[in-house]
Formats: structure tokens, sequence, C-alpha cells
């Protein structure tokens, strides 16, 4: 369905709002950056691609590509601290306590997104490491920011330098780049509207939009405080790691000493059942003589056997037993030095981020 530029900008300007970027796409409009002249606030509209917006160039007009790096969900392939799991973040971030005006036509079943005429990718090869970190930050912030809107149909957008990182309408994400003619670093974080929700709440959509902003301001206002205390909960925590750690290289000294003395006491029972062997050996030896022959002689020979047999499998037994208590030694050692390892190693990376991280701070005094 080919729609009106022109009509669009009129509705808009009837309202207060005027057209600040257009995002194109195959010459199709997919984003609009729109700013309201009575207030300053800007907001993104999303154009479905059911409805054609057709633009060449102009003033303000960003071609736009797609970003191949990041699954529906948001994540982009790589290595970072693990993140909560979504039943905490939702309690987290939970949707925001807001009552936007109904629908004017109240419909229920808006067109599933389509997204043919928006397949054109980019590879991550062509994005800079610095860059590729920042999106993983932007998107790991939309998925907690995500639970905040699940349930309207206003939906968030970050803008940073020339990358555009939208929740779509079903609650899963994209991420756009477009001409570095952006060269601001310094993140936007936009309401998003559809097409269709614009015209059928034009009438309440600023106001709207603003009750979004502001409810996100407070979500992420109390989460400042919240990380903050647990941050030094956690920090305050922590602070005997050091004993800790002294505490479980004792056990394992202690679960090698162990292992080494049944090491030892293995060896003087081999020994010992090798000194049984012989003597059965020896046994068989003295008998084995056709001349020493009747029920007295064989019985002798049964009788010693038989002690020795006897004597050999009480060695056995034991040996057993110490063979199993060394397996089980060296199963709890192996697990308590492998996870150790993982978790000091995992700490110290995640630490030097943190540290790195918390020094980001010292960016806002100035």
């Amino acid at each position: 369905m080919t729609l009106s530029l022109s009509k669009l900008e009129r509705l808009l300007s009837s309202k207060g709002l005027v057209i600040n970027k257009y995002f194109i796409m195959y010459s199709l409009c997919v984003y609009l950056e729109v700013f309201n002249r009575n207030n300053a606030d800007t907001f993104l509209v999303y154009i479905p691609s059911k409805y054609e917006i057709k633009l060449e160039r102009g003033d303000n007009v960003f071609r736009i590509d797609y970003l191949d790096i990041l699954d529906e969900n948001g994540n982009i392939p790589g290595e970072y601290a693990g993140e909560p799991d979504n039943y905490e973040l939702e309690n987290n971030y939970d949707e925001i306590e807001i009552h936007l005006s109904p629908d004017a036509d109240n419909r229920k079943n808006l067109a599933k997104h389509q997204e043919e005429n928006y397949n054109h990718t980019v590879s991550l090869k062509d994005i800079t490491r610095d860059d590729t970190q920042s999106l993983r930050d932007i998107f790991r912030q939309l998925r907690r920011l995500k639970f905040c809107v699940q349930s309207i149909k206003y939906k968030l957008g970050i803008v940073y330098k020339n990358y555009l990182c939208c929740i779509r309408r079903d609650n899963t994400f994209e991420c756009f780049t477009f001409q570095n003619r952006i060269t601001k670093t310094d993140k936007r974080l936009l309401i998003s509207v559809d097409l269709e929700t614009l015209y059928s709440k034009i009438g309440s959509l600023c106001l709207d939009i603003k009750t979004v902003k502001h409810g996100i301001y407070k979500v992420l206002n109390r989460n400042h405080l919240q990380n903050a205390r647990n941050l030094k909960s956690i920090m305050v925590r922590n602070t005997n790691i050091t004993e800790r750690s002294d505490d479980i290289y004792v056990k394992k000294e202690k679960y090698s000493l162990y292992i080494t003395n049944l090491e030892t006491l293995l060896e003087k029972i081999d020994i010992s059942e090798s000194k049984t062997l012989f003597k059965i050996s020896r046994i068989n030896e003295k008998y084995s003589d056709t001349s020493l022959r009747g029920l007295h002689i064989d019985i002798e020979k049964s009788h010693l056997i038989s002690r020795q047999e006897k004597e050999l499998e009480k060695i056995r037994g034991v040996k057993k037993d110490i063979i199993i208590n060394i397996s089980c030694l060296k199963e709890k050692q192996e697990n308590i030095m492998l996870k150790i390892d993982n978790i000091f190693f995992d700490n110290s990376v995640m630490l030097d981020a943190i540290v790195k991280n918390l020094k980001n701070l010292d960016f806002f005094e100035n």
C-alpha cells in the first residue's frame, strides 16, 4: 500500500510535530525520527513493510542496512559476563505503570511484522571491535527494558553513532547501520510507535509518548539506586575472598595428602599380595613332587593353600577399599580444582571489566 509522505507530514505538523530524519531502505521509509516542537521530545515512527512511503534522497535522509550480528532475542555473538534469566530481569524491569488512551478503532489484530523489503544485511566483520562491544551493551540494555513495554504498543529504540537499535512490535530486536553522518557518541533513548498506532492514537500520541518515557525514567532511576546498593552489598560480603581462597587451597592440599597416604598404603598392600601369591606358588611347588602322595599330604596341602587364599582374599578386600577411596578423593580433588580454576578465572576477567566499567562514572563528574 503506497502512502503519501506529504500527507503524513501535514498530519504530524498539525500536532506540532516535524520529521527530523528519514531512515530509508530500497527507497522506502523504514523509520522516521520525529521532533515535538511543543515539548522538545523526539520519538521514532516505524513504517511496516506493507506500507510504502517512497523517498529517494533529500535533506536528513539516511540509507540504512540491517546489521546481521544478533538473533531475535538481541544476543550478539561473543563472550561476556552472564546475565540473570528472564524471570529475574522481569522482576527488576517490570512493566511501567501507565494508563494509555484506548485505540480509536479498537483494532486487536495488527498485521504481522514483515521484513521482505528490508533484508539487506551488513556483516559483523564490517563493525569495529569497540562498536561491537557497544552494540552488545545496548542490546543487553534493551533486553532488560523490553519488560517495561512488553504489553503496550509503544516500544523503545536506542540511537548510537550510526546505529539504530530497536525493540520490534513482537518484542524481538533489530539493528540497522546507516551512513555515518551522525558523529555524536552519546546514546539516545527514543520511544518507538508504528504507523498504524500513530494514526489510531494521533490525538493522544504526544501525551502517551511523554507518559511512557517518564515511566522508563522511573524504572531506570529506581534500578540505579538498587544496583548501586547491590554492588555495595556484594563487595562487603566478599571482603574475605583471600581467606576463603586459602581455606579451599588447604582443603585441596588435604586431598593430596590423603591420596598420597592411601597410595603408599596401596603399595604395601601390593607387596603383601605378591608375598601371599609367592607363598601359594611355593606350596604348590613343594607338593608337586609325585613321590609325596597320600591322603594326609593332600589334606596338609589344602589346609596350607586355604589359609593363604583366605589371607589373599582379605588383602584384596582391603586393596579394593583403598582403590575406591583413592578414586573418590581424586574425583573430589579434580572437581574442586576445575571449579576453582573456572571461578577465579571468570571472576578475574569480570572484576577487571567491572573496574574498567566503574571508571566510566568519572566521566559524569566533568
